[in-house]
């Protein structure tokens, strides 16, 4: 029994169950704080301070999305279309950041909504039938 018990915790730190706990954590922080920071008001030291922990919280979710499968179609070894959106999003977490470093408010805020509104279509995607998010709250 003991061995058992040893065996589950080791497989708990495994590299791919880390990569997915990591991506679960830093997802939901960036859902939750992503809507706040787009709801607040824009320019102050707090809305600074929490999209830099949203555009961090992004960035370690599309990352840590590499260490998954690629499910149904895999493209490239085990690399599917979704890993796809994950490049998107660090691709336009860099030009939004690079936007607003340089003064480019409208283009730094189009850049930020859509990266969001990708994060809401993802999460929408996991309440798919069989998902382990839908099956984890019981909708399916």
């Amino acid at each position: 029994m003991q061995q058992v018990a040893f065996d589950i915790r080791l497989a708990l730190l495994s590299e791919d169950s880390m990569a997915f706990t990591l991506h679960l954590y830093a997802s939901f922080l960036a859902l939750g704080l992503g809507a706040i920071v787009l709801l607040s008001t824009k320019g102050t030291m707090l809305h600074r301070i929490m999209g830099s922990t949203w555009v961090l919280a992004m960035a370690l979710s599309a990352l840590s999305s590499f260490w998954f499968g690629g499910g149904v179609l895999p493209l490239l070894g085990h690399f599917g279309p979704i890993r796809l959106l994950s490049l998107w999003v660090l691709v336009a977490l860099a030009v939004a950041v690079l936007a607003i470093l340089k003064g480019r408010v409208e283009q730094h805020r189009s850049w930020m909504r859509g990266a969001y509104l990708g994060l809401v279509g993802a999460f929408i995607g996991t309440l798919a039938p069989g998902r382990w998010v839908a099956v984890q709250l019981g909708i399916w």
